[in-house]
């Protein structure tokens, strides 16, 4: 998994920005181009779900390391002779993110089949610290390459590091500690929403799946707005991306550390605010320098948020389901599209600095309504 993040932390920053400097800097095309990758999720993430729990998770994300190598190769041919334009990038971006509604649900859900559920938050930890490790090295990389190489040179990057992820995968198991002969329920996407329908913790941990996804996952990959109020260029957003990386880091290490938490409900809202209230300090910031800084304090935030929201997922979820509620939870990113063109469209209309204060003001106030009025959350163990 650290050459898979690595390849998906560099398709992040070079995605966006290179549709982004093809249209030259439009907001909204940025808008468009996140929400064509995004879309999928919305229609495929509960087939994708099922499809985790019938099949090999190993061989799952073989396939879809493959499909990927193949669309890092086509746009750093396409760029090499100069004949893609923002909108073939956003058509590319859209098959890279429906074989991404597979990928999610799958690297997540397979922690599950390998190790016993108190060591649940450790393992998520861990895995979430492999992608950290990545979102603050990956980013800066393939920026740099793109500002000095040629933007061609971050796709071949991508295109390796997914090789070595496929090579690296044939030593994980086929199957984990579950198997498909061990199973009560039916194997349909449909038994996923019914699972869910019945469990109230699980509708309360995927409400708060769905406001963070929808305000806060376009953060990263709307730090390209930053160019002109921070005036940086793609070198400048890939060091971003590192203090974010390092903030992520430091989240997913203390996470990983704590073991058997018993108040993971609490643990989970504080991270939620903290993220919050960081991005709508970096919206504020009028310095590049302090801008760096609070990447880490939102890289704490969001990356604790994510193991904790994972890991008690995960937890409470039944062997036979934990695919199908990993892809609900991942098919919220269904919706960031509207989130992202709605936030672009506030940067073009007024300016990136309200835009993304305003993302952060949501979840800081949803947190805040979380931790006054959500009993089942608080005292979530």
């Amino acid at each position: 998994m650290f050459f898979y993040f690595g390849a998906m932390q560099a398709t992040t920053l070079a995605r966006p920005v290179l549709a982004f400097e093809l249209a030259d800097r439009a907001p909204i095309v940025l808008g468009i181009v996140i929400a064509a990758n995004n879309a999928p999720s919305l229609v495929l993430s509960p087939f994708a779900g099922a499809l985790a729990d019938r099949m090999s998770m190993r061989n799952i994300l073989m396939g879809a390391a493959l499909l990927m190598t193949f669309f890092a190769v086509i746009t750093a041919v396409g760029i090499g002779y100069q004949v893609l334009s923002w909108w073939h990038v956003t058509l590319i971006g859209v098959f890279q993110g429906s074989v991404m509604v597979f990928i999610t649900p799958t690297r997540r859900a397979i922690i599950g089949g390998l190790v016993d559920r108190p060591l649940l938050l450790n393992a998520t930890g861990l895995h979430t610290m492999s992608q950290n490790t990545n979102r603050m090295l990956m980013p800066l990389v393939a920026g740099l390459l793109f500002t000095y190489s040629g933007p061609e040179w971050s796709f071949v990057l991508i295109a390796a590091l997914y090789v070595l992820a496929i090579f690296l995968l044939f030593f994980v198991p086929v199957y984990g500690s579950f198997s498909s002969s061990d199973r009560k329920r039916g194997g349909s996407a449909l038994d996923g929403f019914r699972y869910v329908k019945q469990e109230p913790i699980m509708r309360n941990l995927l409400l708060v799946g769905l406001v963070i996804t929808v305000f806060g996952q376009p953060f990263q990959h709307l730090l390209p707005l930053a160019q002109e109020f921070l005036n940086i260029q793609a070198d400048g957003v890939g060091l971003l991306f590192t203090f974010f990386g390092i903030g992520s880091l430091l989240g997913s290490t203390v996470s990983a550390s704590l073991g058997d938490f018993q108040r993971k409900g609490l643990l989970l809202i504080a991270f939620f605010m903290l993220f919050g209230f960081g991005v709508v300090c970096f919206a504020l910031s009028e310095w590049f320098w302090l801008s760096l800084l609070i990447m880490i304090p939102i890289g704490i935030g969001q990356s604790g948020r994510t193991v904790v929201h994972l890991a008690t997922l995960q937890s409470y979820s039944e062997d036979e389901m934990r695919g199908r509620v990993q892809a609900l939870n991942a098919m919220m990113g269904g919706l960031i599209p509207f989130a992202v063109l709605g936030i672009t469209t506030i940067a073009e209309i007024f300016n990136g600095r309200f835009a993304l204060s305003l993302a952060g003001g949501i979840i800081l106030i949803y947190g805040l309504w979380e931790l006054i009025f959500s009993k089942t959350l608080r005292q979530l163990r």
